[in-house]
């Protein structure tokens, strides 16, 4: 059996990749703020087994336990691998940094960056003595790579974490694969947020992003990331 923890899992990208990865001998943990009831259902029609866990990721002094109450939840199951989807993020504040409140930034390096890190500090830690192929997978953003005006918050948080990963790749860390993977732009509520944003000088980009059709839809781009973390699995465990 295949686990899988996926975070901001209830909606957007993080809800079709678990959607995706509902089938026959695989174990989901979906870690939002909310459930989603329809993610449960599917999975029950599908022979899958899903845990839906209610956690805002804003608050890192928890995560830990978060993790360990995961665990604790595979503790009896013969596993062949267990991956890490650190997808929780968020676009806000958005509009010159002179404009940024603190309260916003705060959050958003909680959850873009703090949350990602120790979830998979922690992810590490507690999977250490389980003998199978480990993987985590950090969703990054064309933002990480390429500065944009308004945004200094997001493009910074998701460039730390395109380095955090980097540098846990010059580690040596027993069965682990870590990587980054850009979706592009996809069409979710975060895009929606930006284009209509009066402050962010990119919005008119993305409005006609819209407008023409060069958005990915959730759908696709999480079949895309879906294809990739499968691929990866079954590749590590032929060889071992």
């Amino acid at each position: 059996m295949k686990a899988f923890i996926v975070t901001g899992a209830s909606r957007g990208l993080g809800f079709e990749i678990c959607k995706q990865l509902i089938r026959r001998n695989h174990l989901i943990f979906s870690i939002a703020r909310n459930n989603n009831e329809f993610l449960l259902e599917l999975a029950t029609h599908n022979d899958c087994k899903i845990h839906s866990i209610k956690y805002d990721l804003q608050y890192t002094e928890g995560i830990p336990d978060l993790i360990q109450e995961v665990l604790k939840l595979v503790s009896n199951t013969e596993l062949d691998s267990i991956t890490l989807i650190n997808n929780a993020a968020q676009v806000t504040p958005l509009g010159p940094a002179d404009c940024c409140t603190t309260e916003e930034t705060v959050r958003n390096v909680q959850i873009n960056l703090l949350a990602p890190i120790v979830v998979s500090q922690s992810f590490i830690q507690q999977t250490n003595q389980l003998n199978i192929h480990r993987a985590i997978v950090n969703i990054s953003s064309g933002s990480a790579k390429h500065a944009a005006a308004g945004m200094s918050v997001y493009c910074a948080s998701k460039a730390a974490l395109d380095m955090f990963t980097s540098c846990v790749q010059l580690e040596s860390h027993k069965l682990l694969t870590i990587y980054t993977v850009d979706p592009g732009m996809v069409d979710t509520d975060m895009q929606a947020l930006a284009r209509n944003e009066e402050l962010l000088p990119m919005a008119a980009f993305f409005r006609e992003a819209k407008v023409t059709g060069s958005l990915k839809s959730a759908e696709d781009a999480a079949r895309k990331i879906v294809r990739r973390v499968l691929a990866s699995s079954d590749a590590t465990e032929r060889k071992g």
